[in-house]
C-alpha cells in the first residue's frame, strides 16, 4: 500500500492559512489592504485583547455583491486579476485570492456588505472553514469584517502568539503603515475602546507622519523628491540630529505598497554616510514610484518582499534623492532638540579623554569668553589691517585673544569695538577689557588670557609679534581671504570651544572643532572629486575569493573599478563558478589591506544590488579622508589667535549647509531671543 496521502481540502487550507496568517497583525494587514483596494476613503480598525478575541475592520469602499460573497471566501477567488499576463502589471495591494479563505479557515469570520446601488446589503458566516449561507442585512455602503476567536480551530497555533500588549502594537503598526501609504484616506484605529491613531486622510503624507509619529517628532524630517532613470523617489527623512539605533524607522513604498527592500535601504544609508555615526541608522518615509512592470511583487504570500528588474535605478533614485536633501539642506539645530549626550568630546575624541592634557599651558589659564568683534554692519573697521593680513600677521602681530580668571566663572567681554579700533595703520591693535579688575588696555601682541597665577598676559606660542603658523587647513592662508558676511556679531567664545555668534534675533553656538573638520572635509573631497585617480602597482598581486555571483557581478562593473585607480585580474573559468581576483594595483589613497576589503564590498553589492561600484568607491575614499580633516582642524579648548575665529565663521555663514562634521556630530545649534525670553518668563 502507497504511503502518499492526498490531503483533504481543510487541512490543506490550514497549512496554506499559515502562509498568509500567522498572527492578528496579518488579520488586519490583509483586511485593511482590501478595503484600500476597494476604494475606501475611510477605514476603521478596531480589536479586543490584541486582536485574538475580536476584531473587525470597516470601511466606505465599493462593497461586494451578495451573490459574490460565497466566492469571495474561497481559496484562490480574487477580483483583481483575470488571466496570467494580469501578473506583470499588478496595480492592487492584493492579487492572490488567499486572505479571506486563510483568515476563514483558522477562525469565526462574518462579513457584512452594500454597494451603493444595492437597497439591502447581504452577510455570510464562515466557522472555521465551513461556510453558512447568505443572508440579507441592513448595511451603510461599503463592507465590514468581523474576526473572532483567532486559532481556535488550531490551539497550537496560540501558543505561539505574544502579549496582548505586544500583538496589539504590531496590528497598530500594519494600520500605522497602511496610513502612511495612502495619505487620502482617514484611518482610525481602536483598542480595547481606546483611539490609538487618527488621520484627516487630507491626502498629505506629513499630516499622516503628524498623526503616527507626533507632531514633535515630524518636525524632524526633512523632505526628498528625486527621479532617477524613471524611477521617482519622494518623501521624507529624518534629520541627521536624530539617528535611529536600528532600522526599524525605515518606512519603503514601492506604488504605495509598504515593502522590505534591502537595495533602497543600502542607498539611504549610504547616502547618510559622513552626517551620522557609523554604528547609527536613518529613518525615513520614502515612496518610490516605478512601472508595475519593472517590480515583481508575487514573491511571498506577504508580499512583502518585492524583486526588480533592475535594481541600479532604484538605488541611484534613492542615494541621489536623498543626498541632495542633506546638502541641500541648511537649518540649524535647535537647543530643544539637542541630543542629551554626545559620543565624541569638542575635538572628536571619544568622550571621557581628559581635554586637559591635550591644551597647551596658555590654553589652560582661561575657560572664558573671547573678546566682542562687532560683525553686524560689515566689514571691520578701516585701521590699515585687511582681512588677509589677520592670517599674515603683516600689521603688527596676530589679532588678540583674551580670556578672564581662571577658575572665577566671570566672563570678560570688550566695550563693543573691533580689535584695533581706533588705532592708525602699523600700530598694534589695542583692546580695552572690562573684567573683574576693572578697566586695562592689551597689546594686540598678546594672544592668550592672564596667567592664573599674577594676572599678568600670557604671551601667545610664537612671541609678540610672530606669525600664525600655517596650521588648520583653510584658516591662516597666504592669498587673499572674501570679504566678510555681514549681519552677524561674533559675540565671543565659551570654554575655548564654542563660538557664539548673534544673527538678529537669535544666537548661533558654534562647535569650532566640528566646524572646521567639516569645512576641510569638504574642501578634500572636492579636490578628491577633481583629481585623477593615481594607482600604485603591487609587486605582489593581492587575491581576493569571490563567490560565483560576486565574481559575476565584478566582471560586469570592472570599468568602474579602474576608474577608481584599482587594476585587476580576473581569470576566465565557466560561467557560475567562483573565481580569485587578482589586485595588482590600488588608488594611493588606500592601503593593500583597505582595497582588498573595498573590493569585497564593491562585489558584494553589485552580486544582491544593494549598492553600486562608484559610489561605494566614493564612499570609501571620503572615509579616509576623516582622519586628515579632523587632524588638520583647530582643537576644542585650545585659544587660537582671533583672526582664526573671523575666518572660521565667516566660511560656515558663507556655507549654511555645513551643518554635521564628517562623525555626525552637530557644528552648531540656534536659539532665539524669543526662546530666551520664554524661559526668563518674559513672555
Amino acid at each position: 500500500m502507497g504511503i502518499i496521502n492526498q490531503l483533504s481540502f481543510e487541512v490543506a487550507n490550514l497549512i496554506a492559512a499559515g502562509e498568509v496568517v500567522d498572527r492578528p497583525a496579518s488579520v488586519i494587514k490583509e483586511l485593511v489592504e482590501n478595503s484600500i483596494d476597494a476604494g475606501a476613503t475611510r477605514i476603521t480598525v478596531e480589536i479586543q485583547r490584541g486582536g485574538v478575541r475580536y476584531m473587525r475592520v470597516t470601511d466606505n469602499g465599493s462593497g461586494i455583491l451578495p451573490e459574490d460573497l460565497p466566492i469571495a471566501v474561497r481559496r484562490h477567488a480574487t477580483s483583481k486579476i483575470g488571466k496570467a499576463s494580469d501578473l506583470d502589471s499588478i496595480s492592487t495591494l492584493g492579487f492572490r485570492g488567499e486572505a479571506l479563505a486563510a483568515i476563514a479557515a483558522v477562525s469565526d469570520l462574518r462579513i457584512i456588505s452594500k454597494t451603493a446601488g444595492a437597497e439591502l446589503g447581504a452577510s455570510i458566516e464562515v466557522n472555521s472553514g465551513r461556510a453558512g449561507r447568505v443572508t440579507e442585512q441592513g448595511a451603510q455602503n461599503g463592507t465590514t469584517v468581523i474576526v473572532e476567536n483567532l486559532f481556535a480551530n488550531v490551539p497550537a497555533r496560540l501558543k505561539f502568539l505574544k502579549r496582548d500588549m505586544t500583538e496589539t502594537a504590531a496590528a497598530l503598526s500594519v494600520t500605522e503603515k497602511a496610513a502612511l501609504s495612502h495619505p487620502e484616506i482617514a484611518f482610525r484605529f481602536i483598542s480595547d475602546g481606546n483611539m490609538k491613531l487618527s488621520t484627516p486622510g487630507d491626502g498629505e503624507v506629513m499630516s499622516a507622519m503628524r498623526a503616527v509619529f507626533g507632531p514633535d517628532a515630524a518636525k524632524q524630517f526633512i523632505k526628498v523628491d528625486g527621479e532617477v532613470s524613471g524611477v521617482r523617489t519622494f518623501g521624507y527623512i529624518t534629520s541627521p540630529s536624530f539617528p535611529r539605533s536600528g532600522r526599524s524607522g525605515q518606512n519603503f513604498f514601492i506604488n504605495h505598497r509598504y515593502v522590505k527592500t534591502a537595495t533602497a535601504s543600502a542607498a539611504l544609508e549610504q547616502a547618510y554616510t559622513s552626517y551620522i555615526p557609523p554604528e547609527k541608522f536613518p529613518g525615513c518615509v520614502i515612496f518610490l514610484e516605478l512601472s508595475p512592470e519593472a517590480v515583481d511583487v508575487n514573491v511571498h504570500p506577504s508580499k512583502l518582499e518585492v524583486k526588480f528588474s533592475n535594481e541600479r535605478p532604484v538605488f541611484e533614485s534613492v542615494y541621489h534623492a536623498v543626498r541632495e536633501a542633506l546638502t541641500s539642506d541648511t537649518s540649524r539645530h535647535s537647543f530643544t532638540d539637542a541630543p542629551e549626550a554626545e559620543t565624541e568630546s569638542a575635538d572628536g575624541q571619544p568622550a571621557g579623554a581628559a581635554p586637559e592634557s591635550r591644551k597647551p599651558a596658555a590654553a589652560r589659564v582661561s575657560e572664558s569668553f573671547l573678546p566682542v568683534t562687532d560683525r553686524a554692519d560689515g566689514p571691520l573697521p578701516d585701521n590699515g589691517i585687511s582681512i588677509a593680513d589677520l592670517y599674515r600677521g603683516s600689521s603688527g602681530g596676530m589679532m588678540p585673544s583674551f580670556g578672564g580668571n581662571a577658575g572665577a566663572g566671570n566672563i570678560a567681554a570688550a566695550d563693543g569695538r573691533s580689535a584695533g579700533a581706533g588705532s592708525s595703520a602699523g600700530e598694534n591693535p589695542v583692546e580695552v577689557i572690562r573684567g573683574k579688575d576693572g578697566e586695562r588696555r592689551v597689546q594686540g601682541s598678546v594672544c592668550a588670557g592672564p596667567d592664573a597665577s599674577n594676572g599678568s598676559a600670557a604671551p601667545c606660542e610664537k612671541g609678540n609679534g610672530g606669525e600664525p603658523d600655517s596650521g588648520p587647513d583653510g584658516i591662516a592662508s597666504a592669498t587673499p581671504n572674501p570679504p566678510p558676511i555681514a549681519g552677524y556679531a561674533i559675540a565671543g567664545e565659551l570654554f575655548n570651544t564654542y563660538i557664539l555668534v548673534t544673527e538678529g534675533d537669535r544666537l548661533t553656538v558654534i562647535d569650532k572643532h566640528a566646524a572646521h573638520e567639516r569645512l576641510n572635509f569638504e574642501k578634500m573631497r572636492s579636490r578628491l572629486k577633481g583629481a585623477e585617480r593615481s594607482t600604485s602597482l603591487l609587486a605582489l598581486p593581492i587575491s581576493v575569493s569571490l563567490d560565483p555571483r560576486e565574481a559575476d557581478a565584478l566582471a560586469g562593473c570592472l570599468g568602474e573599478i579602474e576608474k577608481l585607480g584599482f587594476l585587476i585580474r580576473l581569470p576566465a573559468t565557466a560561467p557560475g563558478a567562483g573565481r580569485e581576483a587578482e589586485i595588482t594595483g590600488i588608488p594611493s589613497e588606500l592601503t593593500q589591506n583597505e582595497a582588498a576589503s573595498l573590493i569585497e564590498r564593491i562585489a558584494a553589492a553589485e552580486a544582491d544590488g544593494s549598492g553600486e561600484a562608484g559610489l561605494i568607491g566614493d564612499t570609501s575614499f571620503e572615509k579616509a579622508l576623516y582622519q586628515a580633516s579632523c587632524k588638520a582642524s583647530i582643537k576644542g579648548g585650545r585659544v587660537y589667535p582671533e583672526g582664526y575665529t573671523l575666518h572660521l565663521v565667516d566660511e560656515l555663514m558663507r556655507h549654511p549647509e555645513i551643518t554635521y562634521c564628517p562623525h555626525g556630530r552637530p557644528v552648531a545649534y540656534v536659539m532665539s531671543k524669543r526662546e530666551f525670553d520664554r524661559r526668563f518668563g518674559r513672555i
